[in-house]
């Protein structure tokens, strides 16, 4: 099925909405509950992602964990966690599967767009108490149609009687298979963009798994069809007027990096397992074993680099987001141009070094690392699919015009 029949395919049912249960304890408590869950993870995604198999129970595992509400701040009751709390699970998640973990990015987003500047505090106090009780957050924001992927053609106005009415069809929208909320991007009257919340399971909502990347399959990604889709007036949010940058943006960029570093080091986990279980040395090699082969060694060690070097820069630019939160400056431009690059440059690299990463893993087995049941190239065409979310050559341009010319980044939510 292409994405560009999805809408004549048959609409998948939403997930049976969470039950709610308290999740509790510190940040550093809630990472160490998902430890066990990304070691079922890991075992289970060659076959989940060979198999186009959406991983629900992963997805409920990791919601029981309760990572998922790591940046409700403690006032609404949450453990007030931070952004490097959030990658650093969003790193681990996305070791075991980046599948799932990408799922998890609109979620995410979601709470961090309500920490920025561009929220309310009636809005705070509406969703983070839901986002607390263990609700999912799925989007829905790039069109079928447009001059770009950021165009709303999905509109929200008022019917004869005055109830506000959801229209359109998303080309995709990430994580929402999974999710009991969706946060769908629509155009007003006026020609205003909004954003609407509403329950995945609402009448005149269709959701559509036909998401057909080469990478990245299973991220619960496909279209959806909202249909006369009643919104309620405290469902409605404003966005970025796409002239401000703003820290949450630049969050979500962030994101995918420590996707890419969560591949590099699943590259590296299968890399170790390969040689020292499948590999054999070439008949002339320098050693008896693929163990003890200098060559082998070699990639496996480059790999290895390129893991810890991608976490590290992640990490780095992390820290750089929670200085400027927690500093009180997320709406000082000046500060956010400068946030925005190092995030740019760390997205730039830690994608690059996961490439490598992913392509040097058939080094250390030659061409029977390359059977299907195995399924090593995925890693490959993964982070092939993180990387081409937006050019990494405008990283690079963006981060040269800053240095060079002083040069804030553009404000179009891809920085």
């Amino acid at each position: 099925m292409t994405a560009q029949t999805s809408e004549a395919s048959h609409p998948v049912a939403p997930r049976p909405r969470f039950t709610s249960e308290p999740l509790d304890g510190t940040p550093p408590q809630r990472l160490d509950r998902l430890t066990a869950v990304v070691e079922d993870l890991r075992p289970a995604d060659a076959a989940a992602e060979r198999d186009r198999v959406l991983q629900y129970d992963a997805v409920e595992a990791i919601r029981r964990t309760g990572v998922l509400t790591l940046r409700v701040p403690a006032r609404y009751g949450g453990p007030g966690g931070s952004v490097r709390d959030v990658l650093t699970a969003v790193i681990r998640i996305a070791r075991g599967s980046s599948n799932v973990a990408q799922a998890l990015r609109p979620h995410f987003g979601f709470s961090e767009r309500l920490l920025s500047n561009r929220a309310t505090e009636a809005e705070r106090e509406e969703w983070f108490p839901r986002v607390n009780a263990g609700v999912i957050v799925g989007n829905a924001i790039t069109d079928a149609k447009g001059k770009t992927p950021a165009g709303a053609d999905t509109t929200l106005l008022a019917d004869g009687d005055g109830v506000l009415r959801l229209n359109g069809y998303k080309f995709y929208s990430t994580g929402t298979l999974f999710a009991d909320l969706i946060a769908v991007s629509a155009s007003d009257a006026e020609g205003r963009d909004l954003q609407a919340i509403v329950p995945a399971d609402r009448a005149g909502v269709e959701l559509f798994d036909d998401w057909e990347g080469f990478g990245q399959r299973t991220t619960a990604s496909g279209g959806t069809r909202f249909t006369n889709v009643e919104v309620r007036p405290h469902e409605v949010t404003t966005v970025s007027d796409g002239k401000h940058l703003g820290h949450s943006t630049t969050f979500l960029q962030l994101y995918l990096a420590a996707v890419a570093a969560g591949i590099a080091a699943a590259a590296r986990d299968d890399a170790v397992w390969y040689v020292q279980n499948k590999a054999r040395p070439a008949s002339h090699s320098l050693a008896d074993s693929a163990s003890g082969d200098p060559f082998t060694l070699h990639a496996v060690g480059e790999i290895a680099a390129n893991a810890s070097a991608a976490e590290a820069l992640v990490l780095n630019a992390a820290d750089a987001l929670d200085e400027v939160v927690d500093s009180g400056r997320i709406g000082d431009a000046e500060e956010l141009a400068r946030v925005a690059i190092v995030v740019a440059e760390a997205q730039l690299i830690a994608e690059r070094l996961t490439l490598a990463a992913a392509e040097r893993l058939f080094d250390t087995g030659g061409a029977s690392a390359t059977a299907r049941a195995l399924n090593l190239d995925r890693h490959w065409r993964n982070v092939r699919t993180v990387a081409t979310h937006n050019p990494l050559a405008y990283k690079a341009y963006a981060a040269g015009n800053y240095v060079v010319n002083g040069v804030w980044p553009p404000a179009n939510g891809y920085f």
